[in-house]
């Protein structure tokens, strides 16, 4: 295969480092990063020394692993694992790619964590928040200041939250799609956190069954639907406990969607650990609940 340099081309910047010894104790390592990259065809019977992902941000690549043969297409990235063989070319003439490396001894675990264990392409929800973390990765690597590696370190660790937020597994839609689909949902118990909300209300805003409703907001959320409710109520009846300090309880109860007082004031101590009455007397110079 003819590379890059063989055919004159060096779109794009990019940085390789190499960690010093105290870079290498922290948990993550920032390696490299590359930005607008011309990506020239690679041949890697041995792998890569460590880990790195490659999103392509215009063109096709096309991908040849143990996994198989994939194509990269806008929208996804391929993470490619030390020192496991593979190749990687584009399917048409250019194709142009944002990339980063990365190491350090949690890594491997936070990676199965985020159930991406293997080299393996995926699709990414929101490419360009990704692409953002490596031009800052890039600006880090180029800076001067001492402690860069503690910056990059923390870079690569914000890298794993994008991909816990974004990265589609398995053919299932990212955290990210989840969250912003269970929205309206959200938004409807903003507006009627005072009033009964039923749970076929809430499937109604996304256009679900009840069931489907409740099985994806826990699989999302790690709460059930009335739990996140009874949170979102007592946190607003802390809001109005301090800001409205002569409004009697039982009132503050009724504007928070509670028509039973005793119901109110146990599901409140249940999350608060005080009862209202308690909480208001315990927090009487303060406006604003602490979160």
């Amino acid at each position: 295969m003819r590379n890059q340099h063989d055919l004159g081309r060096r779109d794009g910047e990019f940085i390789l480092s190499t960690p010093s010894e105290i870079e290498n104790e922290l948990p993550f390592q920032l390696v490299g990063a590359g930005i607008d990259f011309f990506q020239y065809p690679v041949e890697r019977p041995f792998g890569f020394p460590v880990y790195q992902w490659i999103q392509t941000g215009s063109g096709m690549g096309v991908l040849e692993c143990a996994a198989g043969t994939l194509q990269v297409p806008p929208g996804s990235g391929m993470l490619l694992y030390p020192e496991e063989p593979h190749t990687y070319h584009a399917a048409d003439d250019d194709w142009h790619v944002n990339w980063i490396t990365f190491s350090g001894h949690l890594a491997e675990g936070m990676l199965a964590y985020l159930k991406m264990p293997r080299t393996q392409v995926y699709v990414v929800s929101e490419p360009l928040a990704i692409e953002a973390r490596i031009r800052k990765a890039l600006q880090t690597l180029r800076s001067d200041y001492p402690l860069r590696g503690i910056d990059g370190s923390a870079i690569v660790y914000q890298l794993m939250l994008d991909f816990l937020k974004y990265v589609q597994k398995d053919g299932t839609a990212s955290r990210d799609s989840h969250h912003m689909r269970l929205k309206p949902a959200m938004d409807y118990v903003e507006a009627h956190i005072g009033e009964p909300i039923s749970l076929d209300a809430l499937a109604r805003t996304i256009g679900v069954t009840p069931q489907y409703f409740c099985d994806l907001f826990r699989a999302v959320t790690g709460q059930r639907p009335t739990e996140y409710l009874n949170r979102r109520r007592i946190d607003r009846a802390r809001e109005l406990l301090l800001l409205e300090p002569q409004t009697p309880i039982h009132e503050i109860a009724r504007r928070t969607g509670y028509s039973s007082d005793s119901y109110f004031a146990s599901v409140f101590r249940r999350l608060e650990g005080v009862t209202p009455h308690r909480y208001r007397e315990s927090n009487a110079n303060r406006r604003t609940p602490e979160r």
